[in-house]
């Protein structure tokens, strides 16, 4: 079969993570993107920095699902790439307030955020987009709006470790 090059959700992405924004979070450690050659497009694992601090991760992965990016938006979930499968519960980030809702395994068995930038979480609530119309995915937002509000949640206070 011949090769049909890149789908425009893929040359999209790669577009974001070749730009100034994404190259300046991965410059500072903030994420990245994780070579695992068994995840194959529209599947992409990136990783998102996590404070340092004693028993925690210094790093969450995510696989993103992004078929029809940017039209739609990126949806994720926990991604353990030595096992390659959905993180275990007990290993999620854990904590009060907005890391408790994001990062909750009670809803769509943890394989999504619960959050506005997330397009399962998104779909599913109707009255989210006026409600949180700062954060909600825009099809002229680029995979740094995800990474950067998903890293705020694991650098702020609520945030308590796996």
């Amino acid at each position: 079969m011949p090769d049909r090059g890149l789908s425009l959700s893929e040359e999209c992405f790669l577009e974001h993570v070749a730009g100034p924004e994404f190259q300046a979070g991965a410059a500072s450690g903030w994420w990245g993107v994780e070579p695992d050659t068994s995840v194959e497009w529209p599947y992409v694992v990136l990783w998102i920095a996590a404070p340092s601090r004693p028993n925690r991760p210094d790093r969450y992965h995510f696989r993103f699902h992004l078929q029809d990016f940017p039209t739609k938006g990126p949806t994720s979930m926990l991604w353990d790439p030595a096992l390659k499968t959905k993180l275990a519960a007990e290993k999620r980030p854990k904590g009060t307030g907005d890391v408790a809702i994001v990062f909750r395994t009670d809803w769509k068995d943890g394989e999504a955020l619960y959050a506005p930038w997330d397009r399962v979480a998104y779909d599913d609530h109707g009255d989210w987009p006026p409600k949180h119309a700062s954060r909600a995915w825009k099809s002229t937002r680029t995979i740094v709006h995800y990474l950067r509000l998903t890293k705020e949640l694991l650098d702020s206070t609520d945030y308590h470790g796996a």
